[in-house]
């Protein structure tokens, strides 16, 4: 060990920052490397700790567990908590231990709340106000919402629109029964400039509504607007519409979005000064891509209007082979002429349909990156094509 130690310790600083930052994603690469069983030796691994998670479990034994070891730990070594900059919270762990952790966090910038499907009127009041209080910290400028209710539109106004220094909003799975009389009471001057909205049935409309009145869009850069109903699906579109109108003619620069939304919102959607686009193809139940071919043709023709974008990225969900479809030789054209491309992303993830469920990494055929590279042959020559499979769902 002593051995192993003193290597380590002779590895530049810049090899080592290098090594952690690229295997941020894998936390199985991170756990078994010796480099993070003494991760507080070297200032350069400081990323190992810019987001930490108290949601790991479901249990609430084991969230209390767990944030009360890190409370142990940062008192002994505080330099610790100056390395976080992101965490992820519940209702389930203890209002006044929270609130003497996240206060420890002194360059906090990012708060990851689930609410494991409660409702925020029935949370106690001490929670509620440490969450509060949280959420209104000026160095907080991202926030995330997921899995909860919101009975009163004044609650959900309250907590997201008081803080004029937040930037960046994600909500998954987040509703909104009552609007209330008082939609207005709480307009704030809080200019985001990312928004982040997973949409999942007709309940989120009135979320968006409130969202109107509590925040300005006018200044929004990154879009991200996914749905996982295609029933709902014109709800969805409306829901996009409705934000595209209050950017004012301001083109985005970075979108994400199912492929599905695309056509509906053609007319409204500028894209022309997008530096980055993410589409999500879901190719697994019939309802959902009954063209699948119309679709790339869509997209195929989409890009042609894109003379900025550097990034794209699609990610597909898919049952049957790809090589089945017989637009890709358009798409790879499309994304052939495009000069300022400097990458193409592709993450697969198979379902397969016999079990019910996502195939394990080890459950994929050989050739999954070759038959990509075959139907994208102009883009994989150029060197741009990055091709990831389990993406979603590595098992």
């Amino acid at each position: 060990m002593e051995k192993a130690c003193t290597g380590i310790m002779r590895l530049p600083q810049e090899l080592v920052a290098t090594i952690i930052q690229e295997n941020q994603k894998d936390k199985t690469t991170l756990r078994s490397c010796s480099l993070v069983a003494h991760s507080w030796t070297y200032p350069s691994q400081g990323p190992i700790f810019s987001r930490i998670s108290f949601n790991r479990h479901h249990l609430y034994d084991n969230n209390e567990r767990l944030i009360e070891r890190f409370r142990s730990l940062i008192s002994v070594r505080p330099l610790l908590a100056t390395l976080v900059k992101a965490v992820e919270i519940s209702p389930l762990l203890d209002a006044q231990l929270l609130t003497y952790t996240l206060r420890q966090l002194v360059n906090l910038e990012c708060i990851s709340l689930n609410l494991r499907q409660s409702h925020w009127h029935e949370l106690s009041q001490s929670m509620q106000d440490t969450l509060r209080d949280a959420f209104r910290s000026p160095q907080i400028n991202s926030v995330e919402l997921q899995d909860g209710h919101f009975l009163h539109s004044a609650d959900f106004s309250a907590l997201i629109g008081t803080n004029a220094h937040l930037k960046q909003l994600s909500f998954s799975t987040i509703s909104c029964e009552n609007l209330g009389l008082d939609q207005g009471a709480h307009e704030s001057s809080l200019r985001l400039s990312s928004l982040s909205l997973s949409l999942d049935d007709g309940s989120c409309l009135n979320l968006v509504r409130v969202l109107q009145t509590s925040v300005s869009l006018s200044s929004l850069q990154y879009l991200s607007v996914l749905t996982t109903q295609s029933e709902y699906l014109a709800e969805h579109a409306s829901i996009m519409k409705r934000i595209l109108r209050q950017l004012n003619g301001r083109p985005l620069e970075r979108l994400v979005m199912n492929v599905c939304l695309g056509e509906p919102l053609s007319g409204v959607l500028d894209i022309s000064q997008l530096r980055s686009i993410q589409i999500k193809l879901w190719w697994i139940r019939p309802e959902q891509h009954t063209k699948p071919d119309e679709w790339l043709r869509w997209l195929s023709d989409s890009l042609k209007e894109l003379t900025r974008v550097e990034e794209i990225t699609l990610e597909i969900f898919y049952a049957t082979s790809l090589t089945a479809y017989n637009e890709w030789g358009a798409l790879d054209a499309a994304l052939e002429r495009m000069l300022s491309l400097k990458r193409v992303y592709v993450n697969l993830d198979i379902y397969d349909s016999v079990s019910g469920r996502w195939r394990l990494l080890k459950e994929y055929p050989g050739a999954v990156r070759e038959d990509m590279r075959s139907v994208l042959p102009m883009v994989a020559s150029r060197g741009l094509l990055d091709v990831e499979i389990a993406a979603n769902y590595p098992g």
